[in-house]
């Protein structure tokens, strides 16, 4: 755990510790005070009923307006203290996620894909994943598009580079951050809110092909708020609002099942925009240094009015379900028809808009995401990659979820050889560097830092075949599920792609001969092409291949020792081949065989 981070968190949870605590008192103070007002407004009503002044009648008034105010007031302060109690959760779990306790994260298991190029074998996604242990997404659409950077490939440094400069500008902004996510998380974030909202937006209006609704709306509003202060000066006026009543309601009634309809998509929907509309403020709030994140704030600007716009329309709209509010403004207003032609005027400036609004909001959560996991390491670096490199350099290269007091960190470097083969025994470290190289690969295409104090690397596009799944459905074994893995990688190997590749023990589903057989035949084609391909393997023999193809292969190994009748193991890689296997001793030491 880095200290200093922590220590960073552990004061931020105590400030907001505090902040409840007061948050809390001055409730209940507000509470007491509200009160007592209602007790005041009782007490002069009835003081004012055995005096007759007209003075306690006013201080009654005063009171229930002060009444209402702090029942507004109230509100708004408790809503704060759900802010404030967010903030000092998200704290939490960052200190739980520096000891190794990221199971209140998200883990993407619905991204799981066995046919994906790494990701399956990489276990990016699911229980103890990459992506569990970075993802702080908060919006409905952050998860996936933080899923998407971590599984598509990008070979181009300058977007590379470009996604390093934004991510490490967000990661000092430590507030912004935490006051985004606890906004989001206090909003429903189901994704049937936002593609009802999209469905919603892109069906058309019934009420357009009518026009003269809107006329007839404003000319019988007219007339009723004509009525109404008629009747004020002179009451029999009112008896004019019986004919209106009659006919607004007979105007109206072709046309209540479609607005029923039509309403039911987009009920409720206010408070999912509203909570957008404050995301979309903290963004347009910030002032950036990256030109890609001043444009973000400058879009989320001009979005903020628009979206609050439509959750107080739609907020409005929704009145209409309360029985009683909705008939009075339908009888004298025609107030469906005004809702509906608002609405229709929004869509029509704003239909194309709200999608790239809402995309923009949840690709911002999930660089916060990212801009996170490198504030909360401090001692990573930003990796390399040039399009002029062949080969890679990682030095004291790590897998970035082994906690640093029990990971150990290889140094190794590919200049002009194709086939790394790295030998050694049953878990002497063989899996865990290539997933290492891996998983720091897939963190230099998203424009993070890497678990090494130096990793550079050429413009390859990573594939691998290191946990092949059979598949049921398809009545696949799993051995021709590896080859057709592999297939697909020589094929692109052939077509001229640069290729970063990671095998880890080849066709492990044939005889030891078949699969030395056809290890050596991939290995010899691979030489042939501009890849850097990783392969582990038991197979001591296919090291030979170093002498047979001199400049194009390189021998690595992992080794165990034993000690004082115990199997050690230090987890460093060496050149050459490896000398000692455990399989017979761990079996002797288990009493498996004599």
């Amino acid at each position: 755990m880095n200290k200093t981070v922590s220590a960073a968190y552990q004061d931020r949870k105590n400030r907001f510790d505090e902040l409840l605590a007061k948050q809390s008192r001055s409730l209940s103070i507000i509470s007491t005070i509200r009160l007592l007002s209602v007790a005041g407004v009782i007490y002069f009503i009835v003081l004012y009923a055995k005096t007759e002044n007209i003075l306690p009648l006013i201080v009654s008034g005063l009171l229930l307006i002060l009444f209402f105010t702090l029942v507004s007031y109230h509100k708004n302060q408790s809503d704060k203290k759900k802010l404030l109690a967010e903030l000092k959760k998200i704290n939490e779990e960052e200190l739980y996620a520096l000891e190794g306790k990221f199971e209140c994260f998200d883990d993407g298991k619905r991204f799981i894909n066995s046919d994906h190029a790494w990701s399956y074998d990489l276990d990016l996604f699911g229980d103890r994943s990459i992506f569990q242990y970075m993802n702080r997404t908060a919006t409905h659409m952050g998860p996936e598009k933080l899923a998407h950077m971590l599984s598509e490939p990008v070979t181009d440094p300058k977007v590379i580079n470009k996604r390093q400069a934004i991510h490490r500008e967000l990661s000092d902004l430590v507030n912004l951050r935490q006051h985004f996510a606890a906004n989001a998380r206090l909003m429903e974030k189901e994704r049937d809110e936002y593609d009802d909202l999209i469905h919603w937006i892109d069906k058309p209006v019934f009420i357009e092909s009518y026009k003269w609704t809107k006329v007839v709306a404003y000319i019988m509003t007219i007339i009723s708020t004509g009525v109404i202060v008629a009747g004020i000066l002179s009451p029999p006026f009112f008896r004019l609002l019986i004919p209106i009543i009659i006919t607004n309601l007979l105007i109206l009634s072709p046309f209540v099942q479609q607005t029923n309809k039509y309403q039911s998509l987009i009920t409720k929907k206010h408070k999912f925009l509203e909570t957008y509309a404050r995301l979309q403020k903290i963004i347009a709030d910030e002032d950036f240094s990256h030109p890609q994140l001043k444009q973000a704030s400058s879009n989320a600007t001009s979005g903020v009015q628009a979206t609050k716009r439509l959750s107080s329309l739609l907020n409005l709209f929704d009145q209409r379900l309360n029985f009683l509010t909705g008939l009075v403004f339908n009888a004298l207003f025609l107030f469906d028809f005004h809702m509906l032609h608002r609405l229709a005027k929004w869509k029509k400036k704003h239909r194309s808009d709200m999608p790239p609004w809402m995309e923009a909001i949840g690709a911002m959560d999930a660089q916060f995401s990212l801009a996170n996991y490198i504030y909360n390491h401090p001692d990573f670096v930003f990796p390399e990659m040039r399009e002029d490199m062949q080969g890679i350099k990682a030095e004291e290269i790590g897998h970035p979820m082994i906690h640093s007091k029990k990971r150990v960190d290889n140094t190794v470097e590919i200049t002009r050889e194709k086939v790394a083969l790295i030998t050694g025994a049953n878990m002497a470290g063989k899996s865990t560097f290539l997933r290492s190289l891996g998983i720091n690969m897939v963190l230099t295409y998203a424009g993070s830092t890497v678990c090494a104090d130096k990793f550079i690397t050429g413009t390859y596009t990573l594939q691998s075949s290191m946990r092949t799944a059979d598949s049921l459905k398809d009545d696949e074994s799993y051995f021709y599920a590896e080859i057709k893995r592999l297939k697909g990688i020589v094929e692109k190997m052939e077509a001229g792609e640069k290729l970063f590749i990671l095998l880890d023990e080849v066709l492990k589903g044939t005889n030891t001969t078949d699969k030395q057989k056809g290890s050596r035949g991939l290995i010899k084609k691979s030489t042939s092409h501009d890849v850097v391909c990783f392969i582990a393997t038991h197979d001591l023999a296919l090291g030979e291949m170093q002498d047979e193809y001199p400049g194009k292969i390189i021998n690595y190994c992992f080794e165990s020792f034993v000690k004082e009748l115990d199997l050690i193991f230090d987890y460093k890689i060496r050149t050459g081949i490896a000398q000692n296997m455990n399989a017979s001793f761990l079996m002797k030491k288990m009493g498996i065989m004599d």
